[in-house]
Parts: structure tokens; C-alpha cells; sequence
């Protein structure tokens, strides 16, 4: 399917005058009723830039916060205290989001997924957060499962990251489910900035290298900055790091070491032997583990550039404009390739065990390794980014505002996977002669070069991308009447995007025997009208017994899409304070994600050779159809959550805040596996057992093959995505900070936790609901802990990170319980006020205590999706001004 992206130019750009010309006159209609002029809210106080008031994420009204939802921000003292080396490690340091205490370097999963990842807040799901760069969109990264990247932006600019963890599609429109993560950027830079951070692991060649630059200048109209980040990575093998291995013996658990080995295992009618012994029996089989040249995350390096200019032209409009730019680079070491060939008797490689001979026309099974014939392949991701945005704010009068922005992004991602040709292999398999047979038994000594040149021939799979985004927003906001607690204020705006993909992706051997599987380029127009309303009944200034504060926010939103057509998003949110001391807060809303773009290109096929499918057979050849679906629907959810703030006037400096959500997730985008396909009846849809020639002839017709395909495919299996099941996801954010300034010293006490009450998923609809709360998909707790002292110019910070024990529900596991995990880090900050225009010198150790990660019984020893494996790590920061 192909859809030209010009169609849709030019209605956004005809619908342009008229949007604007909406949000004008709904300000010249609030102007008339001259309210008076609206007070400073709590939110606007603290967040304030120059006496300016901004829009806090989470709403569309200045001056005010997201009534009802709760709002985590991570703020610059956070930034300094913590050293990330870029973006993606900050997040991994905030509970709330999925990715808390893992490697920040593994990349969000997802077929052709550059490294990077989103923002999954609650672990809800990777689609189900709205990832916003200063407020707005950015186009995506990578091929399927493109997902907006927060390492584009430097560290050193980032003022700070609101995180809502709320509904918001009736704000933002698609993919704010689970809620938003916006960066936003620093408007304080006066002078030059710098920082540098190098961090190692004692006990194996972990490193990690970051270095910024910024310089930006600040006048009494305007402002200007530009930041400049390069940060590296540099991961060990599986092999330096002692307990990743398939082997668990050593701790307990499973032998789980593959019997594809360098070493062959070789089946003769129903009978396996192992190579070179011959023995038989399961337990005399070649076993190996095959992962430890794998670098246990990838190896990357970022080039990213951030400019951000401000100018007031006169007392009515202000100019503003921000450029992006990022180059990453990927790179792992592979696990080996398998091979699983059929022999014939004639192939003068073929070695027989004692005493065996065979029938006429019998072959040999021979399942191995490429290990010891070719090196272990390389896989090769690179990720560019450019994005600009220009805007403009105009006084309308009556403290009403007109903003109008409008930005394009475009994102080439470029992913390589070598492979071998397995086709030339079993060819090669069949040769009769010692210069033209593949030995299959053999290493690369015992074989002749040019028939592994034959087999090792630059086969790759290829995906070259790209994403755009054009996109143009009107919105004005003000004051509308007065209430009790102050004024009624209002935002009303319309949105008009274009987004579009670019998909080429081949396979196999350059040059004319090239397969080409896809070339897509799928565009789409999104127009969309928001609303929103806020109400403060009662506030300082009207404050009575029993409510102190009342105030209420009522947001929609209407988004249409191109083929998917249209969908209303409402939401209400209020927020009740019946004393100084304690604030109750709830909202609902209804929130929705349109298909992901990378999701809806065109499906193709993957030749699949030689797998053993429990319950089906042995030695198998599937053709699976996967890749996009462009019959893809929205997923859906509706939300709510309840709050409570206590800033007790007894305790001056303490606040602690507690936040119950519930989100249902329907209509959910999902890719059946293999075991779905085979063994769940409710799939029997996905697969097509033991197919006639003209159903292969029909699913390589619907899907182009990436690879060449076998004579014989025993069956036919469907892996793209479809949409199907719910989700039901509640669970409790709770939040405490403390400061206390003492004598000798200034002490502070936070602590940030996630506990998940439930989590019951129905994978296809009518099977029944099961809860997963406690085990590896939803763990219960996630937190981290903080106290600081601080004196004069030292700082000392210790941390603690907690993950939650969870059940292990992995078949055949004799150990089910995973033991939760506590890893403790300290910091130590000195400042140099004379050095330079002020100077720091930061010691940072994670994992202080170099504890493992518990025992995981599968085939690394510890569960990566919760747990890091790179124990204790020491970092230097150098920070300066000039």
C-alpha cells in the first residue's frame, strides 16, 4: 500500500488562517468581559521564569498545574546530584517509569529499533506514553516500533523533566495513556557552561564517557543557548562478567546451554549423537554456551546539538525558535549463527558413527554453530535526528495570549543485521567433492575457503528508514471571568499534523540477487481541536472553613485521523485542600493511541529453517509473515486516579503526596508468538499447518521473503501485529521530601516509590482475566531513597534502589522466587567557587556494595528488564562556568 504524502500538504497549510483565525476570535470574545486580573497560582510562583508565567505540562492554561493529576519533576539539583551521562540514564533513575534500575543503554524493544528508548510510565505499555521535547512532538526513530528519542537532548540543557502520570489524550491527543514525559529546556544559561563524566567498572571493561559544552547569554527582551553533548559507551562481554551464563548449575538452577554448538550434534533416524564422541543420550549431548562474545549492552556513540533562541520584538509579540540534532551510532557483537543442515551419504565430509551405515537415499541431520568457521556477526544500528521549531507569542490584551507554533522533524535510521546464506550452505552441503562440499564437521582449517567465502557472502538484513513530522498549533489562553478563588481562565487551540514513513528494507547478498522485501512510504493528516476550562472556587483569597482551596478543570479534545476517522477525548480534573495542611486531588479521563507508524507499512516474509516447535515436530521450516499491518485500529483506555498532598505546618519543609491510579487498556496491539500460534486455540488463526503449494505460493505473494525460501515450509505463521485483549493496571506513586536545616548542616530525606496493587490482562478476548501482579511483568515495588547533608560547599548524597521481589513463572524453573534487590550509591560533591566563574568536583560509586543481581533462572542469570548486571561503578564529574 502506498499513499502520497502532497495530498495532505496543502489542507494543513490551507487550514492554517483559519485556525488562527478560531483562537482569535475566541480571545477578542473573552476580551469583552474585561475580568479582572488573575493571580499568581501556587504553580506559576515556583515555576516562573523572569517573572513569566509558563505553561506547566500537563494543561494548556498558563499559570496554573494540572488540576487533579499528579506531577513528578525532575529538576536540575537532581540532574547534578545524580552525574547521568545522557538522557536515558536520567529516566532510568525515576520509579515511575519502566525502564527504572536496568541498563539504560538497551534499547526499547522492537524489530529494526535503533538504540534509545521511550518513557514507559507504570509499565504500561511502550506505545502508552507521550514523550514531548519542550512541549511539542518530535518525529520518531526507527523502522517498527517507532518511538520518539529523549537522548537526543544534552543533559547540560534540560531545566527540567515533568513527568504526568495521568490520562492526558485530552491535552495531547494520541499516546498519552499512561501520560506524558516532557523535557524542558533550559531559558538560564548566562555565560559558558561545562561538564565532563567518566565512569568505569573495576572488575571489567565497562566505560562510559560523557562531554557537553554550552554557551548561552541572557538580555532583558530575550535569550539565546546552544549545547553541544557527546557521550560513549563501552559494554563487556557476557564472558567478563561471572553468573551470565546458560549454565546455573553453579547457583542452583538449570543447565539451559544450547546443543547448537561449534561442535556438531548429528541425527541419524531417530537417534542424535554427539560429534566427535558419538555418544547418545540426552545427557551426552555437545551443550555450549553461546553468548559470551555477546557485549552485554550495546556499544554507542552520540553527537547531539540543542540551539534555543528568544527575542521579545515589542511589549505585544515575542519570537522564539529551537533547533535539534543528534547522530547515534550501535554496535553488538552477535550470538554465533546456527546452521541446521540435511548431509547426503556422497558429501565426502561425512563422517558415520561406528558401526552405522545408511539406506539408500538416507541423509544425515547436522545441527552446529558457525562458531570456529566465521566470526561472529556485528549488528549495526545508526540513528540521525534533525528537528527545528519556530513560534510566536502575541499579547491579544485582557492577559490573554496567542501562541502559534510550527515544526518539522525527520529522522534516517539505518539498521544491519550479517547473516549467513543458509541457502548456500545446504546447497553447499550436497557437494561431492573435497574443494566443492561444505564439511559441516569441520572448523575453517578443514574446510576450503572458497566454499565459505560461498556461505559467509555478505547476506544481510537491511532496513533503511525514515520518519517525518510537520505539524502546526494555534492556541490562545486567558482569563475569563472572575470566581471566588480568582479567575475562570481558558485555553482553546487546533492542531494540523503530517506524519509520514519511509520503509526500504532488503535482504540477502548485494547486487543482483538482492531480495527486495519493502518499500513503503505511508503518510497520514491528523487535525485536531482542544478546549479546556479551569475553575477556581476557592483559593488564599476566599479560603473558608473547609475549603481552602477548591478548584475544578474540565479539558476535551477531537482528533481526526485519515482512515481512522474521529475520537472525543474528555477529561475532569479537581483538586479539594479542606485544610492548609492536606490537598485531595482526582481525575478521569478517556485517552487513546492511533497505530503506531511503524506498525501499519506492509507485511514480509521470514523464512524460518530448521526449528524443533514443541507439539508440532522437529526439524521445521516456517515461512512467517510479519512486519506491519495496516488494518491496525486505535488501542483505548480510560483512566482515573485519587490524591492526597500533606505539606503539615507542623513539620515546616515536609511534603508527602500519594497517588492511587486505575487505567483500562483495550484493543491492544499485539504480535502472536510462536507458542501463541501452536498451542493456543484462540491462534489457531495465526498458522497454517502443513500447507499446500498454493498457500506458500500465497503468503510469499503477500509478504516478500527477506531471505531465499526452502523447497519445503511445513507451515505458514502470522507474527504481524493485530489488535487484540485488555489490560486493567492499578497502583499506588508515593512521594516524600524533607529538608531540615540544621546547625551543622542542611539534611534532606526523599524517598520516590511505584507499588503496582494489580495487573490482570485478557489476551484474547472471552478467555478470562489473569492477574501477572508479582511476577517478572509486574512487579510490585520499585523505589528509590535519598539523604543528603550539605555545608557550605560539600555535599554528601547516599541513595538506595529498590526492586521488588517477584514470582518467576518461566516453565520448568525450580526456583520461582526472585529475590528482591537493594543497591546502594553515594555521591560527593565539592564546589570550587573561585575557580573559573564556579567550579565542581563530583565522586560518584553505584553499587557501592558491588552486589549481584539475584539469581534469575533462565539462560543470563538475572532478569535484564528489572536488574543490572554491571555491579559496582565508579564516575568523576568536572563541572565549571567561564
Amino acid at each position: 500500500m502506498r499513499i502520497q504524502f502532497d495530498m495532505f500538504r496543502r489542507p494543513l497549510w490551507h487550514a492554517a488562517p483559519a485556525a488562527l483565525a478560531l483562537a482569535l476570535a475566541s480571545a477578542a470574545s473573552a476580551q469583552s468581559a474585561q475580568p479582572a486580573p488573575a493571580p499568581a497560582s501556587e504553580a506559576s510562583a515556583e515555576d516562573t521564569e523572569a517573572g513569566e508565567e509558563i505553561v506547566v505540562t500537563g494543561t494548556s492554561i498558563r499559570g496554573v498545574a494540572p488540576i487533579g493529576s499528579p506531577l513528578v519533576s525532575v529538576d536540575q539539583e537532581f540532574v547534578k546530584v545524580n552525574a547521568p551521562a545522557n538522557m536515558s540514564e536520567l529516566l532510568s533513575l525515576v520509579p515511575q517509569l519502566g525502564n527504572f534500575g536496568t541498563n539504560h543503554e538497551v534499547a526499547t524493544t522492537g524489530r529494526f529499533r535503533t538504540g534509545g528508548f521511550l518513557p514507559n510510565i507504570h509499565n504500561i505499555g511502550i506505545f502508552a506514553t507521550l514523550a514531548l521535547f519542550n512541549g511539542h512532538r518530535m518525529a520518531a526513530v526507527g523502522g517498527e516500533a517507532v518511538l520518539p528519542d529523549p537522548g537526543i537532548v544534552p543533559v547540560l540543557a534540560i531545566g527540567r523533566v515533568e513527568i504526568v502520570a495521568d490520562g492526558s489524550s485530552a491535552v495531547y491527543g494520541s499516546d498519552a495513556v499512561a501520560g506524558v514525559a516532557n523535557f524542558v529546556y533550559r531559558r538560564d544559561m548566562d555565560g559558558f557552561e561545562a561538564q565532563a563524566t567518566y565512569g568505569f567498572a573495576p572488575d571489567h571493561s565497562y566505560e562510559k564517557r560523557n562531554l557537553a559544552l554550552g554557551w548561552g547569554k541572557k538580555w532583558d527582551t530575550g535569550n539565546v543557548m546552544i549545547v553541544g553533548e557527546y557521550s560513549a559507551n563501552k559494554s563487556p562481554t557476557n564472558e567478563e562478567i561471572p553468573f551470565i551464563r546458560a549454565d546455573q548449575r553453579f547457583r542452583g538452577g538449570r543447565d539451559q546451554r544450547t546443543t547448537t554448538c561449534s561442535l556438531p550434534n548429528v541425527t541419524i533416524g531417530s537417534t542424535v549423537y554427539a560429534y566427535p564422541s558419538f555418544a547418545t543420550g540426552s545427557a551426552n549431548r555437545n551443550r555450549c554456551e553461546n553468548q559470551l562474545a555477546q557485549e552485554v549492552v550495546p556499544e554507542s556513540t552520540r553527537y547531539s546539538v540543542l540551539a534555543t533562541l528568544r527575542q521579545e520584538l515589542n511589549e505585544t509579540v515575542t519570537l522564539w525558535g529551537e533547533a535539534n540534532y543528534s547522530n547515534l551510532e550501535t554496535s553488538r557483537v552477535a550470538n554465533p549463527r546456527n546452521l541446521n543442515l540435511t548431509v547426503p551419504a556422497n558429501n565426502p565430509y561425512l563422517v558415520l558413527p561406528p558401526g552405522v551405515t545408511l539406506a539408500p537415499g538416507q541423509t544425515v541431520s547436522v545441527v552446529r554453530n558457525g562458531e570456529g568457521l566465521f566470526p561472529n556477526p556485528v549488528n549495526t544500528q545508526k540513528s540521525e535526528v534533525m528537528g527545528i521549531t519556530l513560534g510566536a507569542d502575541v499579547k491579544l490584551g485582557s492577559g490573554w495570549l496567542l501562541n502559534v507554533m510550527t515544526h518539522y522533524s525527520k529522522t534516517n535510521d539505518f539498521n544491519s543485521q550479517p547473516e549467513i546464506d543458509l541457502i548456500a550452505a545446504q546447497n553447499l552441503a550436497n557437494g561431492t567433492t573435497l574443494t566443492t562440499a561444505f564439511n559441516p564437521f569441520g572448523q575453517a582449517a578443514q574446510n576450503n575457503a572458497g566454499v565459505l567465502s560461498q556461505i559467509n557472502n555478505g547476506f544481510t538484513q537491511i532496513n533503511d528508514s525514515s520518519q517525518y513530522l510537520r505539524q502546526l498549533m494555534v492556541k490562545a489562553d486567558g482569563p475569563l471571568f472572575a470566581l471566588g478563588g480568582g479567575d475562570a481562565r481558558m485555553a482553546v487551540g487546533t492542531e494540523f499534523r503530517d506524519e509520514q514513513t519511509q520503509q526500504l528494507q532488503i535482504g540477502g547478498v548485494p547486487g543482483p540477487t538482492q531480495l527486495l522485501v519493502r518499500d513503503d512510504n505511508l503518510s497520514r493528516f491528523v487535525a485536531a481541536a482542544f478546549a479546556e476550562v479551569n475553575l477556581p472556587f476557592f483559593s488564599a483569597q476566599n479560603a473558608t472553613a473547609g475549603f481552602q482551596r477548591l478548584e475544578l478543570s474540565l479539558s476535551a479534545r477531537y482528533d481526526h485521523y485519515q482512515q481512522l476517522g474521529g475520537t472525543f477525548n474528555p477529561k475532569v480534573g479537581l483538586v479539594w485542600a479542606p485544610a492548609k495542611d492536606l490537598s485531595l486531588r482526582g481525575s478521569w479521563s478517556t485517552s487513546f493511541v492511533a497505530p503506531n507508524m511503524g506498525l501499519i507499512t506492509s507485511i514480509f516474509g521470514v523464512p524460518q529453517i530448521g526449528l524443533n516447535i514443541a507439539g508440532f515436530g522437529n526439524n521445521v521450516n516456517i515461512y512467517n509473515q510479519g512486519g506491519g499491518n495496516p488494518a491496525l485500529t486505535p488501542e483505548e483506555a480510560r483512566t482515573y486516579s485519587l490524591g492526597a498532598d500533606f505539606t503539615p505546618t507542623f513539620i515546616p519543609n515536609l511534603k508527602l503526596s500519594v497517588t492511587y491510579y486505575n487505567v483500562t487498556y483495550k484493543n491492544l496491539v499485539y504480535k502472536p508468538t510462536q507458542a501463541d500460534a501452536f498451542n493456543n486455540p484462540f491462534f489457531s488463526f495465526a498458522v497454517i499447518r502443513n500447507p499446500t503449494a498454493a498457500q506458500v505460493a500465497a503468503a510469499i505473494a503477500a509478504a516478500p521473503p527477506q531471505s531465499p525460501v526452502p523447497a519445503r515450509i511445513d507451515a505458514i505463521f502470522q507474527s504481524f501485529a493485530i489488535n487484540v485483549g485488555q489490560r486493567i493496571i492499578d497502583g499506588l506513586d508515593i512521594d516524600l521530601n524533607y529538608k531540615v536545616p540544621t546547625s551543622i548542616g542542611n539534611f534532606t530525606l526523599a524517598v520516590n516509590a511505584n507499588r503496582q496493587l494489580g495487573f490482570r490482562q485478557e489476551l484474547a478476548p472471552g478467555t478470562g482475566f489473569q492477574d501477572i501482579i508479582g511476577q517478572q511483568s509486574a512487579i510490585k515495588w520499585r523505589g528509590r531513597g535519598q539523604l543528603s547533608w550539605n555545608l557550605d560547599n560539600l555535599t554528601i548524597s547516599g541513595f538506595m534502589t529498590y526492586v521488588g521481589g517477584f514470582t518467576n513463572i518461566t516453565t520448568g524453573t525450580p526456583f520461582p522466587n526472585v529475590k528482591s534487590w537493594e543497591t546502594f550509591d553515594l555521591t560527593v560533591q565539592y564546589n570550587l567557587p573561585k575557580v573559573l566563574g564556579g567550579s565542581q568536583i563530583q565522586l560518584r560509586g553505584s553499587n557501592i556494595f558491588n552486589r549481584w543481581p539475584p539469581f534469575y533462572d533462565g539462560t543470563q542469570g538475572f532478569f535484564n528488564a528489572a536488574h543490572s548486571p554491571f555491579g559496582r561503578t565508579l564516575e568523576l564529574t568536572l563541572r565549571t562556568k567561564f
